[in-house]
């Protein structure tokens, strides 16, 4: 049996443990706090208050330079000068770096488009400046999205609305949302595509226009063939073929099959497609003197054209020497038949092939399109051409006038994006035309081309006997 001296220890021991216990969750709770979720580093502009999140515990906090920024009991900072110091939180070190007050705010986008149900994250900044904290956000319109105070936003019905940020200083800026119907499908602007190795390219995401998807995103099923990034721009690595897929937000998808080859001779690879280009076309040539001066205003002026031979014509040695100059300069070879003598529904699969042969003769290349003498069509033409038909939209009647003021107001007068002019390179008022008219329209911004860049750089892909007077 045990003494009461015994129980009087046990139970002053006890008590002293208890006392231990407190003192030491205490301790934990008042100096060794720890808060997970609050940041470590801090950016704040002067005159900017911060709460420093401690969930209801009793912190300890301390500045080391009060200065540039003062910390009170409760938690609340608040940056005074421009600099860095430290804070202490109990036993977390918080890194404070004060900037100037903002002297505005911007945001990348000021109007985009949401589906219901997308969400999306604002994110304004403050020009010249790596302060990113003290944005509020209020909104107006249509109750089409809602905002919680880190800018995060989520659309909830069709409709607009309007999203003002502001900092803590009352510099604001303003956001324009559209929300559309959640699509029910998309499509690219095409079902296959060949791009040139060492060329680019651009595909184009289709939505309904009461649709929107922000967030589409599109991947390459081989980047070591074709590279895609976030604006549809694709870049070919190597030769092969890969396939394209855009995906929504909300999981509807569509693919472009893109197939990567080797550029032919007469395409060339640093154009830009998204400026104006005009494809000049020349036929019944060559003719050495006339012919040689419209190659020199093109090669000088780095530009291109789409020839439509008269093979009968290159028995001359001179004439074939023009022939090898377009493939060297990278000029497109057409075929105009082979004598010009037939039209319509007399020219024959001879006419068409002794062309062919006679340009591949002379060249090693044949002609990768036709044109029909005098523009005359037949069923024989359209089966056996083997090449896609181009006509024109822009007639300079050159062959009519003979004067080369008419042909170069002619051209600057109809001139247009897309457009296919022609012309014909055996007359000297022609020759003279071109002369004036290439530097003109180079310095209007025009980048003249061939035929067959023109296709290339607006997407189409031309085909054997279909008939183009354009190509947008």
């Amino acid at each position: 049996m045990k003494s009461k001296s015994a129980y009087r220890w046990m139970s002053l021991v006890f008590v002293l443990l208890l006392i231990f216990i407190a003192f030491t969750a205490l301790v934990i709770n008042y100096f060794m706090y720890n808060p997970a979720e609050a940041d470590t580093t801090l950016n704040l502009g002067v005159g900017e208050t911060y709460e420093y999140p401690n969930d209801g515990y009793r912190v300890r906090y301390y500045s080391y330079d009060k200065s540039i920024a003062e910390i009170d009991k409760n938690g609340i900072i608040t940056a005074n000068a421009k600099g860095t110091t430290e804070i202490a939180a109990g036993r977390k070190r918080i890194s404070v770096h004060v900037f100037d007050a903002p002297k505005s705010i911007d945001i990348k986008e000021k109007s985009f488009s949401l589906g219901v149900g997308e969400k999306y994250t604002l994110s304004p900044y403050i020009p010249n400046s790596d302060l990113d904290t003290g944005f509020k956000y209020s909104l107006s319109g249509d109750e089409a999205i809602t905002i919680d105070k880190n800018g995060k936003i989520k659309a909830v019905k069709p409709g607009k609305a309007k999203v003002t940020i502001s900092t803590y200083n009352d510099k604001t800026v303003s956001c324009e949302i559209r929300v559309g119907n959640a699509p029910d499908k998309i499509s690219l602007s095409a079902n296959s595509k060949t791009l040139y190795l060492g060329a680019t390219g651009k595909i184009y995401i289709n939505i309904s226009a009461d649709c929107a998807s922000k967030e589409t995103t599109v991947e390459s099923s081989n980047e070591k063939i074709i590279k895609i990034n976030s604006k549809g721009e694709l870049k070919p690595v190597a030769v092969g073929s890969a396939t394209i897929k855009a995906t929504t937000y909300n999981g509807k998808t569509a693919t472009c099959k893109i197939s990567v080859v080797e550029k032919p001779y007469y395409i060339r690879t640093d154009l830009d497609a998204s400026k104006p280009m005009v494809a000049f076309t020349f036929d019944d040539g060559p003719n050495k003197p006339t012919t040689n001066k419209i190659l020199k205003v093109l090669e000088k002026n780095k530009c291109s054209a789409t020839f439509f031979i008269v093979a009968d014509r290159t028995k001359s040695k001179d004439n074939a020497n023009c022939i090898k100059r377009m493939v060297k300069n990278g000029f497109q070879l057409g075929n105009h038949t082979y004598d010009h003598s037939h039209y319509g529904s007399e020219v024959t699969i001879q006419d068409i092939t002794k062309c062919a042969d006679q340009l591949n003769k002379i060249c090693g290349y044949g002609p990768t399109a036709f044109r029909p003498t005098g523009g005359y069509m037949s069923k024989i033409i359209k089966k056996n051409c083997a090449a896609p038909i181009i006509l024109w939209n822009i007639d300079t009647e050159d062959w009519k006038s003979r004067n080369a003021d008419k042909i170069y107001h002619k051209i600057l007068n109809e001139v247009k994006d897309g457009g296919i002019i022609l012309m014909h390179d055996i007359y000297p008022s022609t020759a003279e035309a071109v002369e004036h008219v290439i530097p003109k329209l180079v310095k209007n911004g025009y980048q003249v081309v061939n035929v067959a860049e023109l296709a290339y750089y607006k997407g189409k892909n031309l085909k054997n006997g279909k008939i183009y007077y354009s190509i947008k």
